[in-house]
């Protein structure tokens, strides 16, 4: 008599599983991310032939009980390019204070360039050297909600080479 409980809560499990498994099983993490999120997956299409290095599902520790975000990293922790995306009206990365570069438009959306530098006189010239980021905010699309995006490095990559990447990214929903 024991055994059959034990019989129908596996049998519910496994079909709940089976009626689930599609939506989490594409193969593709960013897909995979859009089924869990109320905003919108951006996923890059041009990574500068730099190998993903890390693909992370982060807790929004800012304001708990929120989405979660992603944090994708390319290339190396010595040279590589971060992306992070996360839900617009709360922004789980914090903010960065960055030199304004001034704006760019990124697939139609105005973004804002900053360059990681101690002085006021630092020039974009200067960007692969100091390292920087693209920042803008992808306007919801019903059901989702915007998402704040930024794109990041700590140098060696021109403010072109950022931009690139920045506009090769798209909405795994369209």
């Amino acid at each position: 008599m024991k055994k059959f409980p034990l019989v129908v809560v596996l049998t519910i499990a496994a079909l709940f599983l089976v009626n689930s498994a599609p939506a989490m099983a594409s193969g593709d993490k960013y897909q995979n991310l859009q089924t869990v999120v109320k905003f919108r997956i951006l996923k890059p299409a041009n990574t500068l032939g730099l190998k993903p290095l890390n693909f992370e599902i982060r807790p929004c520790r800012l304001f708990p009980k929120k989405d979660k975000y992603l944090l994708a990293g390319f290339g190396s922790t010595d040279m590589g390019i971060a992306l992070v995306e996360t839900a617009a009206t709360f922004n789980c990365t914090g903010v960065d204070h960055p030199q304004p570069l001034g704006t760019t438009k990124i697939n139609g959306v105005t973004a804002k360039i900053g360059i990681y530098c101690g002085t006021s006189t630092c020039t974009a010239a200067s960007f692969a050297q100091h390292g920087g980021e693209i920042t803008f905010t992808l306007p919801a699309k019903k059901p989702y909600g915007a998402t704040y995006v930024r794109i990041g490095t700590q140098g060696g990559f021109s403010l072109k080479q950022l931009t690139a990447f920045a506009t090769s990214l798209k909405p795994i929903i369209k």
